[in-house]
C-alpha cells in the first residue's frame, strides 16, 4: 500500500465510479484553485496502482504559522479493509503535520440510517467498527448533530433519486407546496431575467418612463407590454 498525492485526473476517475459527494469532485477542486485556496488531492494505492481511497482537503491559516485542514465529505472509500483504512489514516496524519497542520476535520459521506420523508428508518448502517477505529487513531467523534453548522456539512440530507426519470416526472413525484415553489420560482426567474434584458438594452425615454410608472421591480407585465419595442432589440441584436 502506497499513500500518495493524486492527480487530477486520477482523483476524477475514482469520484466519478465510487460513492461520492459534490465536495468531493474535481470541479470544487479547481473551484478553489481558481480563488487561490490551499488544497490537496491524497490518496491510498495498492500493490497493482489502484486507488483504494481519495480524499480533497482544503486549508485555511490558523495562529499564523499553522493549517486547519478540512475534508468535506470526504475521504471517499472503494474499500471496507480495517488495515487499508488505518493505514490511509496514519499517512494522513503524518503528511498533515509534513503540511503544518495545527487541527483536521473530517466528515466522510457515510449512510447511517436511509429514512422516509416522514422520518421512519427503512434502513440502517452499522458504523461502529469504523468509528472505532477513528476512536483508536484519536479522532472525537461530534456526536449525532441537528441543525445547521457553520463549520461543517450538515448531517441530515434530502436526496432525490434522479436515474432514468424525465423533469415532469421529478417533478410529479414531489410533494404539493414543493411543486408550487418550484414552478412559482421559474416564474420570477423568467420575469426578472427579461427585466434585466430590458433595462440593458432599453433608451433613456423607457428609463425615464420606469421611473415614473415602476411601483414594483416585481410588477413585470405591465413592462413586457408597454416595452415590446426592446424586446424586439434584444432578440436582433442574437
Amino acid at each position: 500500500m502506497k499513500f500518495t498525492n493524486l492527480s487530477k485526473k486520477e482523483f476524477q476517475a475514482f469520484t466519478n465510479k465510487n460513492f461520492s459527494h459534490y465536495t468531493q469532485d474535481i470541479k470544487t477542486y479547481d473551484f478553489y484553485k481558481k480563488n487561490n485556496k490551499e488544497v490537496h488531492l491524497v490518496g491510498l494505492k495498492d500493490e497493482n496502482q489502484n486507488i483504494k481511497i481519495a480524499c480533497l482537503l482544503t486549508a485555511s491559516r490558523s495562529l499564523k504559522i499553522f493549517k486547519y485542514f478540512y475534508s468535506q465529505r470526504g475521504p471517499v472509500f472503494a474499500t471496507n479493509d480495517n488495515q487499508e483504512i488505518k493505514f490511509f489514516f496514519k499517512s494522513l496524519i503524518k503528511y498533515l503535520k509534513k503540511n503544518k497542520c495545527l487541527y483536521l476535520r473530517i466528515d466522510p459521506y457515510i449512510l447511517e440510517n436511509l429514512r422516509k420523508p416522514n422520518g421512519e428508518i427503512i434502513k440502517h448502517h452499522d458504523n461502529q467498527e469504523f468509528k472505532n477505529i477513528m476512536d483508536q487513531l484519536g479522532y472525537q467523534h461530534q456526536g449525532y448533530t441537528v441543525g445547521y453548522s457553520k463549520i461543517s456539512q450538515i448531517r441530515w440530507l434530502s436526496v432525490l433519486n434522479l436515474l432514468d426519470k424525465s423533469e415532469d416526472e421529478l417533478l410529479k413525484d414531489m410533494n404539493y407546496q414543493t411543486r408550487r415553489n418550484i414552478k412559482k420560482h421559474m416564474r420570477w426567474e423568467s420575469r426578472f431575467k427579461r427585466f434585466l434584458l430590458m433595462k440593458h438594452h432599453a433608451s433613456s425615454n423607457y428609463l425615464k418612463w420606469q421611473k415614473k410608472n415602476m411601483a414594483s421591480l416585481l410588477e413585470m407585465n405591465p413592462i413586457s407590454k408597454k416595452c415590446k419595442k426592446c424586446m424586439e432589440i434584444k432578440l436582433n441584436l442574437n
